[in-house]
């Protein structure tokens, strides 16, 4: 009996290495790419379904602001020079935070103002920083007075917790059509 030799392993493939960034070139910072507009159109989507029942009024209610919210935080950052760029995600407008404080207080209340949080306060923003050819067709477009703004009926992300039974249709009906104005004034102005 003869001992037979194994084959060849087969070598390994190489791949050839990444060429080493220059050392004066900082690496470039990865690109965000933010999906408020679509998550915006989503929200919107399942408001206008769960309005169809008077017992989901305050889930519809909650989701047209949602999707408005959305929409408006997409145009900030698509048409008005906001970023995202803090390990929480928030946008913010850095015209905002940047101007100029005279006290800590000041930079501190610059710091919060420029964050892009809920309405009514970032529909506020976006008239605030809308301009430019970006700027006209969306403020044309979008009512100037803040539809989640009223002074009897407030939107407020803590309604979510609210009883439907407190949510008017009108209240809800009011709130999906200037979600519908927000996402058609960013396709308008893209």
């Amino acid at each position: 009996m003869t001992a037979q030799t194994p084959p060849p392993v087969p070598a390994a493939p190489t791949t050839p290495a990444a060429p080493a960034p220059a050392a004066s070139t900082p690496a470039p910072a990865p690109a965000h790419q933010h999906a408020f507009l679509e998550v915006g159109r989503c929200h919107y989507d399942a408001a206008t379904q769960l309005a169809k029942s008077p017992p989901l009024f305050g889930s519809a209610d909650h989701l047209a602001g949602i999707a408005a919210e959305c929409a408006i935080k997409a145009m900030l950052l698509d048409f008005f020079g906001s970023v995202q760029d803090t390990p929480l995600g928030i946008p913010y407008s850095p015209a905002i935070r940047n101007r100029p404080a005279q006290s800590q207080t000041q930079a501190k209340k610059a710091w919060k103002d420029s964050q892009h949080g809920h309405l009514p306060h970032v529909w506020d923003q976006l008239l605030l920083l809308a301009n430019g050819h970006h700027g006209a067709t969306v403020l044309a477009q979008i009512p100037q007075q803040n539809p989640f703004r009223e002074s009897t009926d407030e939107w407020d992300v803590a309604h979510r917790y609210r009883d439907s039974g407190q949510i008017s249709e009108q209240r809800v009906k009011r709130h999906l059509a200037a979600a519908r104005t927000v996402i058609a004034a960013y396709q308008q102005a893209k």
